[in-house]
């Protein structure tokens, strides 16, 4: 936000109804009364190839009592956040977070940031193509002939420019590994002898029978949206299990919103003389949360690619290597949060658990992994990866992905036990510090606006 003139959170966070994301609670997802933590930090590094995780795999073998009995003990220990954010609900304690926000609210910010961008607000009735395939102009209800030199489908799943200038190009679904393909959303307010537990500083992923279901705060409201595969649950069957969640009583006033989606992407997102962002391009399952990313890189890497003002077909072949890429990254991340699940307690989970497609290229990199451990060498951090190490190997212990236990030298014990020392200090130096994330947000974030918690905007 720094590169469009929003220095400080007060600036605009308030503007999107926005609030603090320091991490993600995954509830029941191995199995039932489980939960990990996928915190936003970065994995400490004995040397140039060990980290934390590797010492924690390590001393959980060697202990001779049971301060790593669970592997909920890994996130306790070295990370911070797990105590002063998933369990205090306290303001952020460092600079690795990002946010709950309001997507239109955030949409109409950056609207009013462009200021020397001209906004042409029409419908398009038609797009016209030149002898090569390439988009000529588009016509317009209202402004008549628009005419470009590059057009970036924004169309979502319609795909509307891009299935004009490839009609046949080959959409690669990713349904044999990722079931879930429905989502019904309910926004409704906070309770408020509960504000400070229900406004939480992450996003709550819990499961449910035939999916999972997200807990977003925002600060005037509550988002709960139940991903969920229609394999194996109606609609309605789906409203009424989110519903009865969070209490019919509480639920009487929200209206549902459906959503229906297919994970996959395109074959390729720049054809010719049009590039497809967003959901336009591809799009996987909800679950951490990648759309907004998605987009935002897409955009990031075209305006890279477009530095020269110029472009040509090596230039289009660049551009989609990347996006093929990143998406593989995405959705072979978000495979593996289901993949390793013990859980046959619905025919979803024993789908789920026995029928989950593994890619091969996703089978090799876990093997690596298992072996080695997610680190940015075994990650190839000089590549277009979307997520972390720290992601990585969060996300598979939390689903008892079965690691080799390294061996490690006594040097890196004893670096190891250090850390653990400076980590358990720190969350006893910032418990009395840091104030609570309700607290935060009201006198350090909102204190200029003039509506309070739980008001509507």
């Amino acid at each position: 936000m720094n590169r469009i003139g929003f220095t400080t959170l007060p600036s605009w966070l308030p503007e999107c109804d926005g609030t603090i994301k320091t991490g993600i609670l995954f509830e029941d997802w191995y199995e039932q009364g489980d939960k990990y933590w996928h915190p936003f930090d970065s994995l400490d590094y004995l040397d140039d190839t060990h980290h934390a995780g590797h010492y924690w795999l390590h001393a959980r073998r060697a202990a001779s009592d049971n301060a790593f009995s669970t592997r909920n003990s890994f996130y306790k220990s070295f990370y911070s956040t797990t105590i002063l954010n998933a369990d205090q609900h306290c303001a952020p304690i460092n600079n690795s977070y990002a946010y709950h926000l309001n997507a239109d609210l955030f949409g109409d910010l950056l609207r009013r940031a462009s200021r020397n961008v001209e906004h042409i607000l029409d419908n398009v009735v038609d797009i016209r193509l030149d002898e090569s395939g390439f988009i000529e102009h588009l016509v317009t209800a209202e402004h008549g002939i628009v005419q470009a030199d590059l057009y970036v489908d924004c169309t979502g799943f319609r795909r509307y420019l891009i299935r004009h200038v490839d009609p046949r190009q080959r959409f690669e679904s990713y349904a044999p590994s990722l079931f879930c393909d429905r989502a019904v959303v309910l926004r409704f307010p906070y309770e408020s002898d509960r504000l400070e537990q229900e406004m939480h500083p992450y996003v709550k992923a819990s499961t449910r029978s035939a999916g999972w279901m997200w807990t977003i705060p925002l600060y005037s409201r509550i988002s709960s949206g139940y991903v969920y595969s229609s394999n194996f649950q109606s609609e309605e069957a789906a409203d009424r299990e989110l519903r009865a969640h969070w209490g019919q009583e509480r639920m009487k006033q929200a209206i549902p919103l459906t959503v229906k989606f297919e994970s996959g992407k395109l074959e390729n997102v720049w054809v010719k003389n049009c590039v497809a962002i967003g959901l336009a391009g591809s799009f996987i399952e909800p679950l951490e949360s990648t759309g907004l990313a998605i987009t935002q890189l897409g955009l990031e890497i075209l305006a890279s690619v477009l530095d020269a003002r110029y472009y040509n077909d090596f230039t289009v072949r660049r551009y989609n290597m990347h996006i093929q890429k990143l998406c593989d990254d995405i959705m072979h991340f978000i495979i593996s949060h289901y993949c390793f699940t013990n859980r046959e307690d619905t025919p979803f989970w024993r789908a789920v658990k026995h029928e989950t497609k593994i890619p091969e290229e996703l089978a090799e990199r876990l093997d690596i992994f298992r072996r080695l451990l997610p680190t940015e060498g075994t990650k190839g951090m000089a590549e277009v990866w979307f997520f972390r190490d720290i992601s990585w190997f969060s996300v598979l212990l939390g689903m008892n992905f079965p690691f080799e236990t390294p061996n490690l030298s006594s040097v890196l014990v004893q670096k190891g036990m250090d850390l653990l020392t400076r980590k358990r200090e720190e969350v006893q130096k910032l418990s009395s510090k840091v104030p609570g994330h309700v607290e935060f947000l009201k006198n350090k974030v909102y204190a200029h606006r003039r509506w309070y918690v739980g008001q509507a905007v």
